[in-house]
C-alpha cells in the first residue's frame, strides 16, 4: 500500500488510494481513504476530493489521539469509518458526518471525553448532543444510526436505556473490578462509598444532557428524571453543577424548573458558593427575592 501525505491546515493527512469495483470486479472509480492525521489544529475539515478522486473511507486509528482538534468534519462521500479513528482525541467536541448509511468500526469515540456533539444534515442540534452522549456517557454505540437518530422509535429507546441506567444498582461492578484490579490498586473508585459516588455522578450528568435537550421526552420520563435529580439534588447535582457548571445559567435554570432550586432551599445552596461562581450567585439571590416576594403575597391573602 502506497501512503502518500498532503498538507492540511498546521498538519498532514496520509493517505491512499483504493479501487472501487463492480460486480464484474472490474476497478471503475479510484478513491482516497485517510490513513492517518498529524499536526496540531483545532478545526479540521477533510477534503471531498483529493487529486480528483473522492474520500470515502476514514481508516482504523486514523485521528487517534488527537490532542488539540476540537471540530472535524467529514465529507459527504464518506461511508466507512474503521475502528477507533476518533479515540482519545481528548478535546474534541463535535463531529460533522454525511446522513447515510455508514460501515462502522468500534470504539470510534472512546475517551472521548469532551464530545458533544454528533452532527449530520438535517439533525437537529438537540439530536446531535443526544447522539453524542450515547456514544459517551450512555456507552450505546448500538443508537449511533444517523439514519434513525430523533425517530419516534429512536427516541423511546434511547429514554428507555436511561431508565434501565438509572435502575442500576450503584454498587454492581465493585466487586469484579477489585477481583480483576491489581492487588496495590488504589484508584479513585477503590473505594466502595467514592464508587457508589462516581456511578450516581455518571447518571447526573446523563440526565442533565436529556433534559438540557428535551426532543420527543414525554411528560412521564421526564417527571422521573427531575425527581431523580431532585432526590440527589444535596449530595450530587448541587455540587456537580457547582464543579462542572458554575458560570453557567442554563443550568441553575434547569435545576429551577426541576424543583431542586426552590425559595426553601435557595438560601443554603447561596451560602454553600462561599465567595465562588459570582454571576450565579447574583441570579439566585435576585431568584430568592423574586420567589420570596411571590410567597409572600400569596401568604398575606386570606383565602
Amino acid at each position: 500500500m502506497m501512503v502518500k501525505e498532503i498538507d492540511i491546515g498546521s498538519g498532514v493527512l496520509g493517505i491512499s488510494s483504493v479501487n472501487d469495483l463492480s460486480v464484474e470486479n472490474k476497478a471503475v472509480e479510484n478513491t482516497v481513504k485517510i490513513e492517518y492525521y498529524r499536526g496540531k489544529d483545532i478545526n479540521i475539515t477533510v477534503p471531498e476530493c483529493i487529486d480528483g478522486a473522492a474520500v470515502t473511507e476514514i481508516g482504523k486509528k486514523a485521528f487517534l489521539g488527537a490532542k488539540t482538534v476540537t471540530r472535524i468534519e467529514l465529507p459527504s462521500k464518506v461511508s466507512s469509518i474503521g475502528d477507533w479513528a476518533f479515540a482519545s482525541c481528548s478535546v474534541l467536541k463535535e463531529i460533522v458526518l454525511p446522513k447515510r448509511k455508514l460501515i462502522l468500526g468500534s470504539g470510534l469515540f472512546k475517551d472521548c471525553v469532551k464530545l458533544e456533539k454528533i452532527t449530520a444534515n438535517d439533525i437537529g442540534e438537540d439530536i446531535s448532543c443526544l447522539l453524542a452522549l450515547a456514544v459517551t456517557k450512555m456507552d450505546a454505540p448500538f443508537l449511533f444510526d444517523l439514519e434513525k437518530a430523533g425517530s419516534e422509535d429512536w427516541i423511546e429507546h434511547f429514554d428507555s436505556l436511561i431508565i434501565q441506567i438509572l435502575a442500576k444498582d450503584d454498587t454492581d461492578g465493585f466487586s469484579k473490578m477489585l477481583l480483576c484490579g491489581e492487588e496495590d490498586y488504589v484508584g479513585d473508585d477503590s473505594n466502595l462509598d467514592t464508587y457508589i459516588l462516581l456511578r450516581k455522578k455518571e447518571k447526573v450528568r446523563i440526565l442533565l444532557t436529556r433534559l438540557m435537550h428535551k426532543c420527543g421526552l414525554s411528560t412521564e420520563n421526564e417527571n422521573t428524571f427531575k425527581a431523580y435529580l431532585t432526590e440527589n439534588m444535596n449530595s450530587v447535582v448541587w455540587p456537580l453543577v457547582l464543579e462542572e457548571h458554575g458560570e453557567e445559567q442554563e443550568y441553575f435554570d434547569l435545576l429551577i424548573d426541576a424543583g431542586c432550586i426552590n425559595k426553601d432551599n435557595v438560601t443554603g445552596l447561596i451560602d454553600s458558593m462561599g465567595d465562588r461562581y459570582t454571576q450565579m450567585k447574583g441570579y439566585l439571590i435576585r431568584y430568592k427575592g423574586e420567589s420570596t416576594s411571590a410567597g409572600d403575597f400569596f401568604d398575606d391573602l386570606d383565602l
